[in-house]
């Protein structure tokens, strides 16, 4: 079970909430970006793409941890293994 405190739990999930809540605005601005032509669009798109795919990789590893804590272990090592596949933890 988990050694956490409610307390932790809830400031874990607060943060994982950001996390997401800041990917999905970046998500949201490549999509307006989507169909852009201009260099200076094209480089935003690039560059809001790049920091949606290092959220993610953060949100994922963060889970890995966050969910260890917690003491949800299938689900951990759910998330540790999609990280392994990708490249982003080892083994």
């Amino acid at each position: 079970m988990s050694d956490m405190t409610d307390e932790e739990i809830v400031r874990a999930v607060r943060g994982m909430a950001a996390m997401q809540a800041e990917r999905e605005k970046l998500a949201e601005r490549v999509s307006a970006l989507r169909t852009a032509v201009s260099p200076e669009d094209l480089a935003q798109r690039d560059r809001c793409g790049e920091a949606m795919a290092k959220m993610d990789t953060k949100i994922l590893l963060e889970s890995v941890e966050v969910l260890d804590r917690m003491g949800m272990t299938l689900a951990s090592q759910a998330c540790y293994a999609v990280a392994r596949e990708e490249g982003l933890a080892t083994p």
